[in-house]
């Protein structure tokens, strides 16, 4: 079975007028009036109020994610998955065939033939001394960022090992790096993103959801889409900055839809070749990944100027 990425994500809102202004404002395209908005290559946002009968049960109180929605290949991979975990648990199949469970810790997972597509966008040239590549063109300026994939979600988990080996062994995830006993970045196909799902090992016991990453084309449309979303009024959490796992520029930001919303661009492609990295956990490259899960004392306090790392 190949999981080729993220189709959907649905989130149950305590405020469903701050949760709209903010995806308008963050650029994703809306669905005619429904709650449902779309990126580029149509990976969708799905909000609902978090008191809505239809939503699958929370894991955390207030506005988080209820939903992943995972895209596959074939139709045999959707058989494959519907055997494999419908040995120990109940799913339910709709009628166009999307298939719902949930994983091991309570977390509503749904798998569909991937319904993205595919999009094509220009690479900007960049002027490197000694190299320059842009002669007599000014570069492309963003006034606003238009999300072009739902790159990846972040959930923090109480047993880290027993998440990996979920969907490792039994969706055949992939390990591209993971931090030594706290974290694994994890992604469904052979070839692809850096990762799809990033796992936290959390501190207090329970699951808490932390962010979700939007691929944007550039770093310029990071700084711009961020600068865009500031002059909103929303709340920056952490960047701009560059990740030192997986490489992407970053920009964090507070969401009403729960945790926090990130641009992310030039992000690592990686292929079966890649070999795993396990990287040890010091407070001044883990700090940006606090901000949604409980304080942990090992690293309260490190500063998020001084981290190199996150997803």
């Amino acid at each position: 079975m190949t999981i080729t990425g993220i189709d959907a994500v649905t989130f149950g809102v305590t405020d469903m007028d701050a949760a709209k202004r903010f995806l308008d404002d963050w650029g994703v395209k809306r669905v005619g009036k429904s709650n449902d908005y779309r990126c580029a290559n149509d990976s969708e946002v799905r909000i609902r109020p978090a008191d809505d009968a239809g939503l699958p049960p929370a894991f955390e109180p207030g506005s988080t994610l209820r939903e992943i929605l995972w895209g596959v290949d074939t139709k045999r991979a959707l058989a494959d998955i519907a055997k494999e975990l419908g040995r120990d648990r109940t799913i339910v199949t709709d009628r166009d065939g999307t298939l719902h469970t949930t994983d091991d810790f309570g977390i509503a997972i749904a798998f569909r033939i991937s319904r993205r597509k595919k999009i094509k966008a220009q690479p900007l040239l960049f002027n490197v001394p000694g190299a320059p590549a842009r002669i007599d063109k000014p570069t492309t300026y963003y006034t606003r960022a238009t999300p072009q994939e739902i790159s990846h979600v972040v959930i923090g988990v109480p047993d880290l090992k027993a998440a990996e080996r979920f969907y490792m062994k039994r969706l055949g995830f992939r390990v591209s790096d993971r931090y030594e006993g706290r974290a694994a970045f994890l992604r469904g196909s052979p070839a692809g993103n850096h990762h799809h799902l990033f796992l936290l090992n959390t501190q207090d016991g329970q699951t808490h959801f932390n962010h979700i990453a939007f691929k944007v084309r550039d770093v310029h449309e990071v700084i711009g889409g961020g600068q865009y979303i500031v002059g909103r009024g929303w709340e920056s959490q952490a960047g701009p900055g560059r990740h030192y796992i997986s490489s992407a520029c970053f920009w964090y930001f507070k969401c009403p839809l729960g945790g926090a919303a990130e641009y992310a661009a030039d992000e690592d492609v990686v292929t079966e070749k890649w070999r795993a990295r396990t990287h040890q956990l010091t407070p001044g490259i883990f700090s940006e990944w606090t901000f949604n899960v409980p304080k942990d004392a090992k690293l309260a306090g490190a500063p998020i100027a001084a981290s190199r790392d996150a997803s």
